[in-house]
């Protein structure tokens, strides 16, 4: 009787697994709470919070036809950064990337129409441009242009760039798919990388941190 009752509950878990495992497309669009880490060189600060926001596209296939067990793989454009005050006057910088998450997944199913789909994987970011602002001005550079981090420019010393053009980290995230169309999300994305290059002594560290919370439409 147990093993009859094993192998009706592994049919049903087979059965829903396998009525799951679709691939699919997803559209998304969030809010971006992020901040930066910057450590050595007798310097340990985290910048406050800074609202930015994502907007991006993904896919998700299935890794077995037995388990509700996906990989997905999409685009995103998103928004970095941080700001602090000093002396009261605020200062921000706003870092803009494409990024490439890389994400496995599982899908539980709650019901017929709600699903919670734990996921944790890798990220790569690849800077397009950037600006900072102090007091709510922008800070320009000799041309009278925006000044960007992610540019070359030429001092006394040679050509030197403020940070990394590249990013890479660890993601973790959860999202909820409510009737299989439409999903709610939230995650965080670990900067492992230093992307400092000339903007502080070689010593320091500078890596993004980004919080983040998002809303999508499957198909």
């Amino acid at each position: 009787m147990k093993k009859l009752l094993l192998l009706i509950g592994l049919a049903a878990f087979g059965m829903n697994a396998s009525a799951q495992n679709e691939s699919a497309w997803n559209v998304h669009v969030g809010w971006n709470l992020a901040s930066e880490n910057i450590k050595g060189g007798g310097v340990n600060l985290s910048t406050d919070s800074h609202s930015q926001f994502q907007v991006g596209f993904s896919y998700s296939l299935p890794l077995s036809q037995n388990m509700p067990l996906y990989l997905s793989a999409g685009l995103d454009f998103t928004g970095r950064g941080g700001q602090t005050k000093v002396d009261g006057v605020k200062a921000s910088d706003n870092l803009y990337y494409l990024q490439l998450p890389v994400t496995v997944g599982w899908h539980f199913d709650l019901s017929e129409w709600v699903s919670i789909r734990p996921e944790v994987g890798v990220w790569y970011a690849a800077g397009l441009f950037s600006n900072s602002k102090v007091g709510g001005e922008a800070i320009k550079d000799e041309s009278g242009d925006n000044y960007d981090f992610f540019s070359e420019y030429t001092d006394g010393d040679g050509k030197m760039k403020a940070l990394k053009t590249s990013d890479f980290g660890l993601r973790f995230g959860v999202d909820v798919a409510l009737k299989e169309h439409y999903s709610i999300g939230l995650g965080y994305d670990l900067g492992l990388m230093n992307i400092n290059k000339d903007m502080f002594d070689s010593s320091v560290k500078v890596r993004n941190g980004v919080f983040y919370i998002r809303a999508g439409y499957n198909f």
